[in-house]
């Protein structure tokens, strides 16, 4: 069985051989796709400088990398009321992108026997607060009087998200999609999860349903505090989501694990020898195993290190 297949078969809820992991997964974010260089997340054949992440990205927005985080954050503003979006938004031209030529630049990478991944940056929240910034945003999610005016735009988000999906799918082999929208900060939601259900969730599910259409699957990102929020994560029929430390995964996985696949992050061990790392995980492993979780391990760990751990995850299941 190859890597793919076991998570594959995983995400179906088939008969699958190790305990399903990241090393499962090929992340593929090609520079060609502004996105992915303006938030500074390239994962391609030929490697990226980092000193060139940030810069423009969809709709004009300009970001700045900040290294310290790993991250990009938006320079000011793209208009002045939401209400301007129709006159205001560029919108990207995905048939003008030469799919073609960056398969080939990347031909092989791509020649993977794991599952390919990609993300789509940023969901439905997160692109409102980079229109608008976060003060804003937060408010047209509560104001009746901008509701038609998020619903049109989440809707021609969601249109474009759909295109995006689709094109990656097929001129890649792109199986699985992380789509970020940071819904929590570290002490608690930052929308209601009443307010979610109703200006956000609607739109999510019909971009789950088309990458399911595809026969893909669907991981939700979103930081922060969300414990109440994880229900409407199951609503929409996402496949996944890890979230950050903040939470209780362990309350969360006891609490929902027969119907929702969790993945737990496995951090890094700073200054661990391998066997020490493979140990660490282990404890882990011994918590969830058995119930519907996979691995997120850290790419922070040494190379040797993360040998050894994903061997003993390819012992046990």
């Amino acid at each position: 069985m190859t890597p793919r297949e076991n998570l594959y078969n995983y995400l179906k809820d088939r008969d699958y051989e190790w305990f399903p992991n990241s090393g499962d997964k090929l992340v593929f974010e090609p520079e060609e796709l502004h996105d992915f260089k303006a938030r500074g997340m390239i994962n391609q054949q030929e490697p990226f400088d980092p000193a060139n992440y940030g810069g423009e990205g969809w709709f004009g927005l300009k970001w700045e990398y900040v290294p310290q985080v790993r991250g990009s954050i938006t320079v000011g503003r793209i208009m002045d009321d939401l209400d301007e979006w129709k006159e205001k938004l560029v919108w990207p031209d995905l048939d003008a992108v030469d799919w073609d030529a960056i398969k080939e630049r990347n031909k092989d990478y791509l020649n993977t026997d794991k599952m390919i991944a990609t993300t789509i940056y940023t969901g439905w929240f997160e692109r409102l607060i980079s229109f608008v910034e976060f003060e804003d945003a937060a408010v047209a999610l509560i104001d009746p009087d901008y509701e038609d005016t998020v619903n049109e735009l989440f809707t021609r988000l969601t249109d474009l998200y759909i295109d995006f999906a689709t094109r990656m799918h097929e001129h890649f082999g792109v199986e699985y999609f992380l789509v970020h929208d940071d819904w929590g900060s570290q002490r608690a939601p930052l929308i209601s999860p009443e307010t979610q259900k109703e200006m956000i969730l609607p739109h999510v599910k019909r971009l789950v349903d088309h990458i399911h259409s595809m026969d893909c699957f669907y991981e939700q990102h979103s930081c922060g505090l969300i414990h109440d929020t994880i229900p409407n994560i199951i609503e929409s029929g996402a496949d996944s989501w890890v979230g950050q430390d903040c939470c209780d995964k362990e309350m969360l996985v006891n609490k929902y694990w027969k119907e929702f696949k969790f993945g737990v992050m496995v951090p890094n061990k700073p200054g661990a020898t391998p066997e020490e790392s493979v140990e660490f995980v282990k404890s882990y492993y011994d918590k969830y195993k058995g119930k519907r979780v996979w691995f997120s391990v850290s790419r922070l760990m040494p190379k040797e290190n993360g040998k050894a751990v994903a061997e003993f995850l390819r012992s046990v299941k």
